[in-house]
């Protein structure tokens, strides 16, 4: 799992860059247009530049999308060994939340000096402050070869 963390990582990060820089680029034509319609070629050229920035952000959010899509999986099946009745489930790259018997629960993914991957589980302190020292480990299955499961 910490292949795909780092790796949907990078697509995370390029799409807010890109993302930002686009609009940003809009938000410039915008003002242009407004103040100062006598630059077509700029405007033009600007308008361009923006969309190809929005489009490939969204290409790097479709990235992320699947590399997050195989972490949440994974998490989820971890997750409903140990809290079978989990509902409002949501994990981003290393960290989220879930929701049992109207309790919130706080996900946060973890590699040990033993090359062990856990998943640490505590109570959302806003919501039960006297039930945040309850903190349990949840151990991360290996993939052997042959794509299987096992529990070490």
């Amino acid at each position: 799992m910490e292949q795909l963390v780092y790796a949907a990582t990078i697509p995370y990060i390029a799409t807010i860059i890109l993302f930002i820089f686009g609009g940003a680029f809009l938000g410039v034509i915008i003002l242009m247009f407004v103040f100062d319609d006598e630059d077509k070629k700029i405007i033009i050229t600007l308008l361009a530049v923006g969309i190809i920035l929005l489009a490939l952000g969204y290409y790097c959010k479709n990235i992320y999308s699947r590399y997050n899509n195989q972490i949440k999986s994974i998490v989820k099946d971890v997750i409903a060994r140990e809290y079978p009745d989990a509902t409002e489930f949501r994990f981003e790259l290393d960290t989220g939340y879930f929701t049992e018997n109207d309790i919130e629960y706080k996900i946060q993914y973890k590699k040990t000096i033993k090359n062990e991957e856990k998943l640490i589980i505590t109570v959302n302190y806003f919501i039960a402050p006297s039930n945040n020292k309850n903190i349990k480990t949840l151990d991360i299955p290996k993939e052997t070869k042959n794509n299987e499961s096992t529990n070490d």
